[in-house]
């Protein structure tokens, strides 16, 4: 018999251990078979319980999906493209309509140019130049879209957001369909695109009525790096492009050209000493030429007129010029064209050279005597060629 305390090996009648003295385990039939042995003269051992097993790990509570709980829909995929963001569609569109925008400039330039409305700092647009300007940029805008859109599934804005427009199987969307989503742009623009924004708001594709109407929808964008560059560069030439279209018009265009009752006319340009001449319409111009009695000293005139009085202490003229360099000689001839017996028709009163400017003014004093009655021109020459002539007249207060 083993102990059970130290695992000494005893008698098998042995009631304690002979090694350690713990008491011996005696198996009950031994006892019973034994009446000299009773349970009360067993000495007492502690009872060792035996180790409760480990309970079972309890699984982690799942709580029960209610049938009335929110079900988080997965975004949807067209060709394998997640669709583009409302954020990266709104500036796509604002980067268009500033592109598109800027056409106006040169287009309206041109247009005053043709049926008058040029102004020193650049245009007005009334009647036909108004409505002309306007339909030319309409039309511009819509093919613009429609064009893009429909050859390369994305306009410059777009392609700088890397936005692409999709038929909603995952195709190109061609011409056709292009026209059909552009012609509704007109609807889908209400209120700079609120309409279109809150319809796609609401479409589980994003999509704005001219899209319901194509089966079209708008997707993110493959396009690499240097795509995008590419279109951002291409954005920023339209714009520059455009600004100087409108400058270069500008100043070639001739500020004695008027608009009248009787449509528009030509304030004529004498030769010398009254022999009619015309500017050439490039080359060496004066782009600006306004008579008055004084200036700022930015060059603005003060009190705009032709017509003086024989008492006006000083008759002045500012102006600009184009076309030239520092090189080049600028010469304002005073002229009395009639002015009874004061002085012989066409008489020279003054004259006065200059170079290396292309803003400034000339000016007349009065005589001690004061201005003689009668009628007055001023001749600037640029070089030898006459480029503006300037009628003005004398009277009496």
């Amino acid at each position: 018999m083993f102990c059970r305390q130290c695992g000494a090996q005893n008698d098998q009648s042995s009631l304690f251990c002979s090694k350690c003295g713990a008491a011996m385990s005696v198996p009950a039939a031994q006892l019973a078979s034994n009446p000299l042995v009773s349970a009360a003269a067993l000495p007492a051992y502690p009872r060792i319980s035996p180790t409760p097993p480990a309970p079972a790990p309890t699984p982690p509570v799942v709580a029960p999906i209610s049938p009335t709980a929110p079900k988080t829909e997965a975004q949807p995929l067209v060709g394998g493209a997640p669709l583009g963001a409302m954020g990266d569609r709104a500036i796509a569109a604002v980067l268009d309509t500033i592109a598109i925008a800027t056409i106006f400039a040169p287009v309206g330039m041109w247009a005053t140019v043709r049926w008058g409305g040029i102004t020193p700092d650049g245009f007005e647009l009334h009647g036909i130049a108004a409505l002309f300007t306007i339909s030319t940029v309409s039309i511009v805008w819509f093919l613009y879209h429609w064009v893009f859109e429909g050859l390369f599934g994305a306009t410059l804005g777009k392609l700088v957001m890397n936005v692409r427009v999709r038929r909603v199987d995952g195709s190109a969307i061609g011409l056709g369909k292009s026209l059909i989503r552009n012609l509704l742009r007109m609807v889908d623009g209400v209120a700079l695109y609120l309409v279109g924004f809150l319809v796609a708001l609401l479409s589980r594709k994003r999509q704005r009525l001219g899209d319901h109407a194509a089966d079209t929808v708008v997707v993110q964008g493959s396009a690499g790096k240097a795509v995008r560059v590419a279109a951002t560069l291409a954005w920023v030439a339209v714009i520059a492009a455009c600004f100087m279209a409108a400058y270069k018009l500008h100043v070639g265009a001739p500020l004695n050209v008027t608009a009248g009752p009787g449509g528009v006319q030509a304030i004529p340009r004498a030769g010398t000493l009254g022999t009619q001449a015309s500017p050439a319409p490039a080359g060496p111009r004066v782009t600006r030429a306004e008579m008055g009695t004084d200036s700022t000293d930015n060059y603005q005139i003060i009190g705009p007129s032709t017509e003086f009085y024989t008492d006006t202490l000083k008759i002045v003229c500012v102006w600009n010029i184009a076309g030239t360099d520092f090189t080049t000689p600028l010469k304002s001839v005073w002229i009395a064209e009639d002015v009874g017996d004061a002085a012989p028709p066409n008489y020279q009163l003054a004259a006065k050279s200059m170079s290396g400017v292309n803003e400034g003014k000339f000016y007349l004093t009065s005589p001690a005597n004061g201005w003689p009655i009668g009628k007055y021109r001023l001749e600037i020459y640029i070089g030898d060629t006459l480029a503006k002539q300037i009628p003005f007249s004398i009277k009496q207060r």
